[in-house]
């Protein structure tokens, strides 16, 4: 049976639509984009690579936001490429450029979808990308030219990709995707026993390949065997965001407010999120030993360590 991704409106909205504006890249398209694009000064420092956002720079469109492996810097996607924070602000990637979407970091680099900057060799669109050495090199994996991934979870360790495909491409028909070899290939998930559910989102476990969730406004389903069939997992809570480091469960649901819950072994810890606006909504989250990284619709970025919440990024605009 074909499944229907079943959301509420607003996170239709919010986390299912594409970017507003798409980059323009016919030219591009046209012709044969090699495997790996670099930085062409492959031998500037850091600080040459990375330009640091001038004050009150306007940030938009985020769609990805974790922790950088080697110094655990928070960062983001956005519609212009990545963003770091620093502790002296925000620094820009000022290579690679690109509109991402689906962004999910990994061991040692991370995955991401979208759309390629102007004037870049890349394919429109990206299809499946993996990064590494902080976003300066990209593989494209697949798709290039056919698939922009919105709902792309990746297993931190495992590298195993979970996707839902909103649009066909000449081979795959709209839907649920697993992919066991790191992006090359895609086969069907089954997703027996969803059909009750409406599903928001899905997580891939940082570390078992063929451990994945999904959730919703019904709750938490699991799978053990790559998304064929699910199991109840937490029910009758509305869940808008979901992320793992691979001992902690995190995820917001909406109740009165929204709150942050934390589930380890035995152990379920609420956490009270940063005062919203009324229309504001978390879109991304990520949690790794402690800490945790959240956006929100206003593209507000907040960070949670040593028990409590900074504002990285307050509606867009750089501080």
């Amino acid at each position: 049976m074909k499944k229907t991704l079943i959301l509420p409106s607003l996170l239709t909205t919010l986390l299912m639509t594409a970017c507003a504006s798409t980059p323009s890249n016919e030219t591009a398209t046209q012709s044969e984009a090699p495997t790996v694009e670099t930085d062409q000064a492959s031998q500037q420092t850091e600080a040459d690579n990375w330009k640091q956002v001038g004050t009150g720079a306007a940030v938009s469109h985020i769609h990805g936001a974790g922790f950088w492996q080697e110094d655990a810097r928070p960062v983001i996607a956005t519609h212009t490429g990545l963003m770091e924070f620093r502790e002296d602000g925000w620094y820009e990637l000022m290579s690679n450029r690109h509109d991402y979407m689906g962004f999910e970091l990994v061991e040692d680099g991370f995955y991401a979808s979208g759309h390629p900057e102007q004037q870049s060799a890349f394919k429109n669109p990206l299809g499946v990308v993996r990064g590494t050495e902080r976003g300066e090199t990209l593989e494209v994996r697949s798709l290039e030219g056919e698939a922009d991934f919105h709902h792309m979870s990746a297993g931190y360790t495992s590298e195993s990709l979970y996707v839902y495909l909103e649009e066909p491409t000449s081979e795959l028909q709209s839907g649920f995707y697993r992919s066991l070899d790191k992006g090359e290939a895609f086969e069907p998930m089954k997703m027996d026993g969803t059909a009750r559910y409406g599903i928001a989102g899905l997580l891939a476990d940082a570390n078992e390949p063929l451990r994945v969730y999904v959730y919703g406004p019904d709750g938490m389903l699991v799978s053990d065997d790559g998304g064929d069939t699910f199991d109840s997992l937490i029910a009758d809570e509305p869940i808008l965001l979901a992320a793992t480091d691979g001992t902690t469960l995190a995820y917001v649901r909406e109740a009165a407010a929204y709150e942050l819950v934390l589930r380890q072994t035995g152990n379920e810890t609420i956490l009270s999120l940063p005062n919203l606006e009324a229309d504001v909504v978390p879109i991304e989250l990520a949690v790794e030993e402690g800490r945790l990284l959240l956006a929100t619709s206003d593209n507000s970025v907040y960070l949670f360590e040593e028990g409590s919440w900074s504002t990285l990024l307050h509606a867009g605009v750089a501080k």
